[in-house]
């Protein structure tokens, strides 16, 4: 048989629609339906009706728990919280509680599916590196293919002979012997580079697994976000960047159907340039050559603004922060700047990610510093990492290097600023097995 896995479909239903027209396409018998149907989109009940209607099993997701009563809605961000309600009330009762019926974990025919990580799936943790990928392999043995969701993002890890490595997420054959696991991307809300309805494919009989990327159009999902009163400006992936962007990789990616080696939109050589091209080549040239010469002319001292950026810190106090992670115990310390996380339960450890609002960068800014200060006990098994997210004025993302830090300590290191970067946010994720506070995170311009 065939096998569908859909993620995050998140009330897209333009989105969900265009993915099972390309599973049809591709014989797919069945489709698992891998959480957060709900959430984020406009169309949560026409979502689910249709899920329901086609998908042989489902799996719950942390947006569906905050639906159905599962989850405090409150640990989401402002965003997340506020179309988490919003579905709720478009919801009725017997939907509600179809969702919370739903199991954490899915065990099918040589593959495990769950909504996060295999370890403590009811905290809904992030899969996203080689550790946590161990963590869902060790918790969920006998199971040749592991498939999540909650990411956003296409991963592929792959376990042979006791060594562990993250592949790009192509299209491939399962090897006797060796254990996988795979997120597919989401369906209907993209993140980083993303701009399809994305899912995969698994053919238990061959063994094979292929990632798709699905387009569609975005015109109805936009339509409907009016239509229901959400506000479309939170949907960066309706901006006039990522439309361009879409449009660009529309005309320039053949169809993965295309023969080698130039498909449809293989350059025509046989042609030459019109003479008037030239011309206006060149008055264009002189053009842009004055524009540049007169911004030079105009430019402000080039120590001026790094100077002034740098003596004021750029990120806002921790309690503007966004907190995300199940079973965790918060308490803030406005005066100190000061997040102290716990788990909620004694003796039961959590997950905790922080992230700070998007912010603009300066201008003439080469290199930032963040530095803070960890304070807990020794803990075993007490892991955190530091992170900058750079952010382009297309939508998209460039991370710098995860930091990972197992001790309480003061911490600072410096990073590169990318040429293409227009805004920044600063991530932390914490896994707690006990109290730790987090003091004064500052960013400044190095230089």
């Amino acid at each position: 048989m065939r096998v569908a896995f859909f993620a995050d479909i998140h009330a897209n239903l333009p989105a969900l629609e265009a993915a099972l027209e390309d599973a049809r396409a591709r014989g797919a018998t069945h489709l698992i339906n891998l959480g957060d149907l709900v959430g984020y989109g406009p169309e949560p009940a026409e979502c689910l009706a249709r899920v329901r209607e086609v998908a042989s099993a489902s799996v719950l997701g942390n947006h569906d728990a905050a639906v159905c009563g599962l989850l405090d809605p409150r640990l989401f961000n402002a965003f997340a919280r506020e179309t988490a309600e919003r579905a709720a009330l478009a919801l009725g009762a017997e939907e509600r509680a179809w969702l919370a019926a739903l199991p954490y974990v899915l065990e099918g025919d040589g593959f495990a599916c769950a909504h996060g990580s295999f370890a403590d799936p009811p905290r809904f943790n992030y899969l996203e590196t080689k550790e946590d990928a161990a963590l869902s392999l060790a918790a969920q043995p006998g199971f040749p293919l592991l498939v999540v969701g909650h990411t956003h993002i296409p991963r592929l890890f792959a376990q042979e002979g006791g060594v562990l490595r993250q592949l790009p997420p192509e299209d491939l054959a399962l090897r006797p012997g060796a254990r996988y696991v795979v997120n597919p991307g989401s369906v209907g809300f993209p993140r980083g580079e993303r701009l399809t309805a994305d899912y995969l494919l698994y053919d238990t009989v061959t063994g094979r697994i292929a990632f798709r990327a699905v387009p569609y159009d975005l015109a109805p999902y936009r339509l409907a976000l009016v239509r229901n009163g959400y506000n479309p400006l939170n949907y960066w992936f309706l901006s006039p960047s990522a439309r361009r962007r879409r449009a660009e990789q529309a005309f320039l990616t053949p169809p993965r159907s295309a023969p080698a080696p130039g498909g449809p939109f293989r350059p025509r050589r046989d042609r030459a340039l019109p003479k008037g091209f030239w011309l206006a080549a060149a008055l264009l040239g002189l053009l842009l050559l004055g524009a540049a010469a007169a911004a030079w002319a105009l430019r402000p001292p080039a120590d001026a603004p790094a100077a002034q950026a740098a003596e004021q810190p750029l990120l806002p106090p921790l309690s503007c922060w966004e907190i995300g992670g199940a079973g965790l115990s918060v308490r803030a310390d406005e005066a100190a700047n000061a997040l102290t996380l716990a788990p909620a339960a004694p003796g039961r450890p959590c997950q905790a990610t922080l992230l700070s609002p998007l912010a603009a960068l300066p201008g003439h800014v080469g290199k930032l510093r963040l530095s803070f200060r960890t304070d807990a006990r020794e803990h075993p098994g007490l892991r955190y990492t530091a992170q900058v997210i750079f952010h382009r004025p297309d939508g998209s993302q460039r991370k710098d290097d995860l930091h990972p830090y197992k001790t309480p300590r003061d911490c600072a290191y410096t990073v590169t600023v990318p040429n293409d970067a227009a805004a920044f946010r600063v991530r932390f994720t914490f896994s707690l097995p006990g109290a730790l506070t987090l003091t004064a995170p500052t960013l400044r311009v190095v230089e």
